[in-house]
């Protein structure tokens, strides 16, 4: 009878603030050449997960003791692994600098790293170095996954994205007979927007722009943010609208961004990224 002794050696998870709950489900993790080498001759597992992977070993020893003589026999001293994407917009909804072309790097022995709760927090760094095929790559060593394991019989390490943020700017262009005398963007969420601004698009349609200036909003996959184009009671001189008076719903529930459309704009001499939106009333 053929017995398993697979455990668990560590797990890597990665969360991503676009993503609803947190969980980023397009990156994937292939073996560098370094871990392809160990994976054929000592036998590992990989169990790859909608949000990162777990590693075995398939060996009666510790993992510390495993480990040691992995390194003793071999000189090899970290696993290797390049991060691949399936999704062509990450860079576009992951607040990475404007403009940044290269790779992302996450080193397990790096000063900046956090270890809180069992978990290490993997500091990003970034690389000038350009792969057509790799969004970065990810370098543990054997000695980190021994001392950071001790508290739970095995390491484990995360990566955390943050959702890039934008100026929102809804473009509004009036194909029908509506009068649109005051308008505003509206919203329960307490996000004011500038505006309204006569504006040309580069179509050479008239349109009235709302931004939301030097607020930032950050992108996301399921919509949660929600606002209303609405015309508010005209104002007679300097008298405020009566109380009675509400605000007419023009177009309920604003689309939020797409990611692959954004712009910049110099905000505070500072670029940013921005995201426009094309609304046909």
């Amino acid at each position: 009878m053929i017995r398993s002794n697979f455990q668990l050696m560590f797990k890597v998870e990665v969360l991503h603030s676009y993503f609803e709950h947190g969980i980023c489900n397009c990156l994937r993790f292939k073996p560098g050449a370094t871990t392809s080498g160990l994976l054929k001759r000592f036998d590992f597992r990989i169990r790859n997960k909608i949000n990162g992977f777990d590693f075995y070993t398939n060996s009666r020893n510790t993992i510390t003791a495993f480990l040691k003589y992995i390194q003793t026999s071999t000189n090899q001293t970290f696993f290797d692994f390049e991060i691949e994407s399936n999704n062509s917009n990450f860079h576009l909804f992951t607040e990475l600098p404007v403009d940044w072309v290269g790779q992302l790097v996450y080193y397990s022995q790096a000063d900046t790293n956090v270890y809180q709760e069992g978990v290490v927090e993997l500091d990003q760094s970034l690389s000038e170095n350009v792969n057509a095929t790799s969004l970065g790559n990810l370098t543990l060593h054997f000695d980190d996954i021994i001392k950071f394991g001790i508290d739970n019989g095995y390491a484990q390490f995360a990566i955390n994205y943050k959702a890039r943020s934008t100026q929102w700017q809804y473009f509004v262009i009036n194909k029908s007979s509506i009068q649109l005398n005051n308008p505003a963007i509206g919203g329960k969420a307490d996000i004011g927007f500038n505006g309204p601004e006569n504006v040309t698009i580069e179509n050479g349609e008239r349109a009235i722009l709302f931004t939301s200036g030097d607020n930032l909003i950050p992108l996301s996959e399921v919509p949660t943010y929600k606002f209303d184009l609405v015309n508010r009671p005209a104002l007679n001189g300097n008298d405020p609208p009566k109380r009675t008076s509400a605000p007419k719903i023009i177009f309920r529930g604003l689309p939020n961004p797409d990611p692959k459309r954004i712009g910049i704009v110099n905000i505070n001499s500072i670029n940013q990224v921005s995201s426009p939106i094309y609304v046909y009333v």
